[in-house]
This record gives C-alpha cells, sequence and structure tokens, in this order.
C-alpha cells in the first residue's frame, strides 16, 4: 500500500499552485543505503508541474514544486534532501514514483550508445580517477505514466503536453559502487527495460534548460536515480482513462468526457474524484464529475461523467483539466487537455420591455439592444410583423403596425447598438393581445425575438 501523499497547500493538485506552495518532507524509507533522505510519494505529472512549452509540448520549470538540485549537486554523492524551486521555495528534492514505464519505441541508454562516460569523478566529489582507471558510463532514459500520457515523449505527433521524465544514473554513483550490478540501482538490468514494463523509482528531482540536446519533450529528470525495482502488480492500486482524452470547446459550450477508474492489485475500497482547471481558466471554466464518489471492488472499474463548461469570457487557447482519484493514502491525477477556441462572429438581440399595454388610437415604445459577439463587425437590419395572440385581436380590421428608428444598426466589434422600436394602433383596431416579432438580420446570420402588445380601450 502507498504510505504517503503529496501534501497540498493551495489549490487542488499539489504541482498547479506552485508559488509559495510548501510541500512536507516525505516519510518513505530509502532502498539506497547510500541516501539518507526520506522520499516523497509522487507521479511524474506532480514533480513537472503544470506550466508547459506549447512549441515542444514539454514541462516548463516554473511549474515544479519540488525543490531542484543545482548542477553540481546532481552528481554529488551526498545531494541535499531539501532545495529552492525556480519560485523560491525550499521543498524536498528526493521523491518516489510508482508504476511507469519507457515511453514508446524508447530505450535505456548506456555505455556507447549514451556516450556520457568518464574515467574520473565530478569536482563535486573530488575529481580523482575513478578505481582501477575504470571508465563508468550514465544510464538514461525517458519514461512515463500511461495513465497520465500515452503518446510518444519524443515526437511532437500529438497535441496533448507531455506528461514524462528523463531518469539518470549518475557515473559516478556506479564507480563509488552505489549502483551498479547488484544494487537497487542496477543500470545493467535497467538497460534491459523494454516499454511493457512498470517499475517504481527513488530519485533527485533536477532540471536542464529545453535546449539541452535530448531534451525537447521535458527538461525534468530524476538525477541521481537512487533505486528501482519492477512495480509489484499485486500491490493496491487505481488507474485512470478518459475519452476522449482531450477536448476541444468554443467559448460559453460545453463537453463532456467519460473517466473510468480501474482496480488494480487487488485494490476495494471507495474512491473520492474531483476536477479541475488550470489557473488561467479557473474562474471562467467549470468541470464537474457525476458521480463525485465510485465504489470498486478487486479487479472491476467504474465510470464517471466529466462535463467542462467553458464561459464566453474563457480565453482562446490551450489549458489543462486534471481529474484527481483518491482512496486512502491512493492519488492519482489524470490531465486532459483542452483547447478552447473562439465561434464565429455572431449578435445577440433583446427587447426591452417584451410586454407592454396600449390604448387603442396610441402608440408604445421599446428598447431594441443589439451586441456583438466573437468581434462581430456589421450592420444589422431590423424588421418586425404583427400577428393576433388571442381570438378577440383575430377579429381586428387593422392589426397595429411596427416600425423602427433607426432601422438599421452599425456594431462595431464586441459593441452594443440600439434602436427605438414604435407600435401603433388605430381606432379600427380591435382590443385583445398581439405578438410582436422582431428580425434582426446580417448577412448569413439571423435572430429574432417578440414583445407582446396588449390594446386596451383606455
Amino acid at each position: 500500500m502507498l504510505s504517503a501523499v503529496l501534501a497540498v497547500s493551495i489549490g487542488l493538485f499539489a504541482a498547479h499552485s506552485v508559488s509559495g506552495t510548501t510541500i512536507a518532507p516525505g516519510d518513505l524509507q530509502s532502498w539506497n543505503p547510500n541516501v539518507s533522505c526520506h522520499a516523497t510519494l509522487a507521479t511524474v505529472h506532480q514533480v513537472i508541474g503544470n506550466h508547459f512549452n506549447s512549441s515542444t509540448q514539454g514541462a516548463l520549470e516554473s511549474g515544479g514544486p519540488f525543490g531542484v538540485l543545482n548542477g553540481t549537486d546532481e552528481s554529488s554523492l551526498r545531494p541535499p534532501c531539501m532545495a529552492p524551486n525556480v519560485n523560491g521555495t525550499i521543498n524536498p528534492t528526493f521523491v518516489e514514483i510508482h508504476g511507469i514505464s519507457l515511453t514508446g519505441n524508447s530505450i535505456v541508454e548506456d555505455g556507447a550508445l549514451g556516450g556520457k562516460c568518464g574515467a574520473r569523478y565530478t569536482p563535486t566529489n573530488g575529481g580523482g580517477p575513478y578505481p582501477g582507471g575504470q571508465t563508468f558510463c550514465n544510464a538514461y532514459g525517458v519514461f512515463q505514466d500511461t495513465s497520465a500520457y500515452t503518446g510518444n515523449c519524443e515526437t511532437l505527433q500529438d497535441p496533448n503536453p507531455k506528461i514524462c521524465i528523463r531518469l539518470e544514473i549518475d557515473r559516478d554513483w556506479m564507480a563509488s559502487g552505489y549502483c551498479g550490478a547488484g544494487t537497487v540501482c542496477n543500470n545493467s538490468t535497467l538497460d534491459a527495460l523494454n516499454p511493457t514494463q512498470k517499475i517504481d523509482v527513488q530519485g533527485f528531482v533536477t532540471w536542464h534548460p529545453p535546449s539541452s540536446s535530448g531534451h525537447g519533450y521535458s527538461s525534468w529528470e530524476l538525477h541521481p536515480l537512487t533505486g528501482w525495482r519492477i512495480t509489484n502488480s499485486s500491490t493496491p492500486d487505481l488507474s485512470i482513462a478518459a475519452s476522449p482524452s482531450s477536448l476541444s470547446l468554443q467559448q460559453g459550450s460545453s463537453s463532456t468526457s467519460l473517466v473510468t477508474i480501474q482496480s488494480t492489485g487487488g485494490f476495494s475500497g471507495t474512491v473520492t474524484l474531483a476536477a479541475g482547471a488550470s489557473p488561467a481558466i479557473a474562474n471562467t471554466t467549470t468541470a464537474s464529475l457525476n458521480p463525485t464518489t465510485v465504489i470498486l471492488t478487486q479487479g472491476s472499474s467504474a465510470t464517471s461523467t466529466m462535463t467542462v463548461q467553458t464561459s464566453p469570457s474563457t480565453p482562446t487557447g490551450s489549458y489543462n483539466l486534471n481529474i484527481k482519484a483518491t482512496s486512502g493514502n491512493i492519488v492519482r491525477i489524470l490531465t486532459i487537455h483542452l483547447v478552447v477556441t473562439a465561434p464565429p462572429p455572431d449578435f445577440t438581440l433583446s427587447a426591452n420591455p417584451t410586454s407592454m399595454t396600449v390604448p387603442i388610437g396610441s402608440s408604445g415604445m421599446a428598447t431594441i439592444t443589439l451586441h456583438s459577439l466573437y468581434n462581430f463587425v456589421g450592420t444589422v437590419n431590423l424588421a418586425a410583423s404583427v400577428a393576433p395572440a388571442d381570438t378577440t385581436a383575430s377579429l381586428s380590421l387593422v392589426d397595429p403596425t411596427a416600425s423602427f428608428n433607426p432601422a438599421s444598426v452599425d456594431l462595431t466589434s464586441n459593441g452594443t447598438g440600439t434602436s427605438t422600436m414604435s407600435v401603433s394602433s388605430s381606432l379600427l383596431t380591435t382590443p385583445g393581445t398581439y405578438t410582436v416579432t422582431i428580425t434582426a438580420n446580417s448577412g448569413t446570420i439571423s435572430h429574432s425575438t417578440t414583445v407582446t402588445v396588449t390594446i386596451s380601450l383606455l
């Protein structure tokens, strides 16, 4: 069973409100006897955060909430357990991640393949020669949590944020016997992994600029990687998937995605679900789940429908929606990609008042308001038709008439225009109820509304 959770002080998810967020030190024992730090349980997504580079779909350093080793410490044989992140908050650096696997068509690079080899310790570890004059090489590969992302992190074949991380066993750690054959960070068995195998890992959080070779997908690493093991499939756990896994919505519209929660490793129990949107659209977009709790038996699955509603003021662009499944110490987060687009230019039509009483032989006024939507620009022409709305009015020899001043309204982008509608009756108009239908036309766009007019004897 998982025994620790990432502490969150702001927002729905740990990685999504970085500035000022403090993460409690972990209480998971290190698997490597050379590491004195206690690990904090996390997911790949929680480590890399929720700030993405739109051109590479990789993560940005500003999104990561954990402490980050500097370039000197990432090869240190005694990395610090706490360090500042890019926002200046001192947080744990040592994490444990469960159930990740190599990206598709990927391998662990080592030795001649990786090329990151040397015969001496780095200066931070004394700079002396490796034992026996041997040469050691870093071993590294790109890993992901397939419950959160199933694409290829090293290509741009899809628009989804690439929720992946690079794992690297440092050559100084192998030269010192901290890693290597027979240790918890055995590089030769790591080399033999394939994308169908899931592993659990421990290591220190580091960041490399995205210009670094091989880091276009994401610049986040666990380096040094201090321990790994094959995931125990008998450990109770959860997985989350969504269909569709990405949504495209116009401003002011809604859509749904079916979320499936699956029991793995014999899990059974109640799962609480929550959904949230990126901070950039949190005030204008809602993401809700129905139901918000599901009960799983061993090997079963359950579903919940996520409804996403944008508003007309939701900014256009690419964002993330997050689904969090919690049961005791088990926390799983799924990210869904959302693209918000602007609808075609349009306008609204309204009348005030929507009903009036007009004495026979007299007239009444209503204000017609037009408002541009989505940068509509153009001339809107107004017309009206009058029809009896009850039996008495249907006997009238002369129906009321409606006219506009002006009959055409020019709208600027997102602007508002008005016209005054006059409804007149003659002495030959039979008292009763009439419906005035107002139609506004501009090119292929047409809208209508109604005003109810009662003709009275007085």
